[in-house]
């Protein structure tokens, strides 16, 4: 396969829609895989894993189907019943609409031609001292 691998241009045009929205009257950053040291923020964005597997059955040569897991993350720090999973579907239905419709970079050559968006179990994970909401998106893209 000729083309370059869609990663890095699939990570920058989420993180160029998705990175300090607002939700809720909450400015939520995107952030590559992890958070950095310095982030202050309680819910954010991580984009996780992604795969690419080659299609070499299409017309126009190969293609990628490739995907990227979006992890959406809220957490609440108090004993009890702090926080609730509301922020997190908020955010996730944002994430939604604006990676509906992804562009790649023109430089790239890549065109994504398919796109669907799956919704994985969520996971609420609750401890003595912090309440975390986690929802997924999973974006599934045809590449060439």
């Amino acid at each position: 396969m000729v083309k370059p691998i869609p990663d890095k241009y699939v990570r920058k045009a989420i993180f160029t829609a998705l990175n300090d929205i607002v939700v809720d009257g909450n400015t939520i950053p995107c952030f590559d895989s992890r958070v950095p040291t310095d982030n202050t923020k309680n819910h954010y964005i991580l984009m996780s894993s992604q795969t690419n597997e080659v299609n070499k059955y299409t017309k126009c040569g190969s293609a990628y189907e490739s995907t990227i897991l979006l992890d959406i993350i809220t957490s609440y720090y108090g004993v009890g019943n702090t926080g609730s999973r509301l922020l997190a579907d908020n955010i996730l239905d944002k994430v939604r609409e604006l990676t509906n419709d992804l562009v790649l970079d023109a430089s790239s050559g890549l065109v994504v031609h398919r796109q669907t968006q799956n919704f994985p179990s969520d996971i609420a994970t609750i401890t003595p001292s912090e309440n975390i909401f986690r929802k997924f998106l999973r974006l599934e893209m045809f590449i060439n």
